[in-house]
């Protein structure tokens, strides 16, 4: 667990990298632009490209922190016995969901390598360069799904309300 959660934590690290470095990028484009200088292009394609990464590489340390966004009215109206038994049925369901997403985008990527695809903007990149994100990042949050599933906490807290 303890790998897991450095590469959840590496990964976020990088991701909130990257977004410094796209706010970085469309500062200076502006900045640029507002003295009439022709600035790259490609400071698009990789402002573009890191909402993929960003997202992929943030979701897993999400998960583990129960950051992501869900309803615990329902839970919270639930007998807590069964609030757990439900919330644990809800992780498998998510196991299940990013196990699939891990092997379709997994067999996308294989393909767009195989067949050499190319992501045509103002800089050829290959596509499986692009998609590679996806099943190493769902693989992690099916992983960090698990962990509600068998082990002491829940994914939800069966309590309404924002508890920050």
């Amino acid at each position: 667990m303890r790998i897991l959660d450095a590469v959840c934590n590496f990964l976020a690290i990088l991701a909130g990298i990257y977004l410094v470095g796209i706010m970085f990028g469309i500062v200076t484009l502006a900045t640029l632009r507002s003295f009439n200088i022709s600035a790259p292009s490609h400071i698009f394609t990789f402002s573009e490209y890191g909402l993929l990464y960003i997202v992929m590489a943030a979701s897993p340390w999400l998960v583990r922190l129960r950051g992501h966004v869900f309803i615990e009215m329902f839970t919270a109206a639930l007998p807590a016995k069964f609030g757990r038994l439900f919330s644990r049925g809800v992780a498998v369901l998510c196991v299940v969901i990013c196990l699939f997403l891990v092997w379709y985008s997994a067999a996308t990527t294989l393909r767009a390598y195989n067949f050499g695809d190319a992501d045509m903007r103002s800089l050829d990149m290959p596509k499986w360069l692009l998609l590679i994100s996806m099943p190493i990042c769902f693989g992690l949050m099916a992983l960090n799904f698990l962990r509600f599933v068998f082990g002491p906490q829940t994914l939800h807290s069966g309590e309404a309300g924002v508890h920050e």
